[in-house]
């Protein structure tokens, strides 16, 4: 399961910095992370990136697809590669780039106007993903629970340490924490 979540950031004085760290959908600086859980419960984080970025964008230049098909070829059943399955949250916009980087296949909650009724195979597909999504949830609050990163990224901050701060605690609440699923 993937998603995507936020850390706040001052808002810049440089006008580039600024505009780069800006995000529309967040309303605010911010810096965007990837957080990931697998179904064995495992969970972690990719880099942060500036707010700006889209999700799109963010799930191409990260490259986590190339590295999940890098270990398909090596982690074969009975000498065969098993395609993979990537459960994103329903806002999550990252189908084609899971789609063009070798036709990577994915789940996500249906979507629906307001007065479309579900039909039996959506409503059970999307109470599904809602579901696993739902653990998810719990890795992007744990992830941001450390106070380092929960106060956000202030003036004077080194940005690499910010990160490397990010993903030492995601790590590291893999053994603070029972898993999620």
């Amino acid at each position: 399961m993937w998603d995507m979540t936020n850390v706040p950031a001052y808002s810049f004085t440089d006008a580039d910095l600024q505009r780069i760290s800006y995000s529309q959908y967040c309303r605010e600086n911010c810096f965007k992370g990837g957080i990931f859980t697998q179904l064995c419960g495992w969970q972690g984080v990719a880099d942060l990136w500036t707010g700006a970025v889209s999700d799109s964008d963010y799930n191409r230049r990260e490259r986590y697809l190339e590295r999940q098909e890098k270990f398909q070829q090596i982690d074969l059943v009975d000498n065969e590669v098993l395609p993979d399955l990537n459960i994103y949250d329903k806002g999550y916009r990252a189908k084609m780039a899971a789609w063009k980087n070798s036709r990577h296949k994915v789940l996500q909650s249906d979507w629906a106007s307001s007065d479309h009724r579900f039909g039996q195979l959506e409503t059970v597909t999307s109470a599904s993903v809602a579901s696993d999504c739902g653990g998810n949830e719990r890795s992007v609050n744990v992830s941001k629970r450390a106070g380092y990163i929960s106060r956000g990224f202030k003036p004077n901050m080194n940005p690499a340490r910010f990160n490397e701060a990010w993903r030492t605690w995601a790590f590291q609440s893999n053994f603070m924490f029972r898993p999620v699923l």
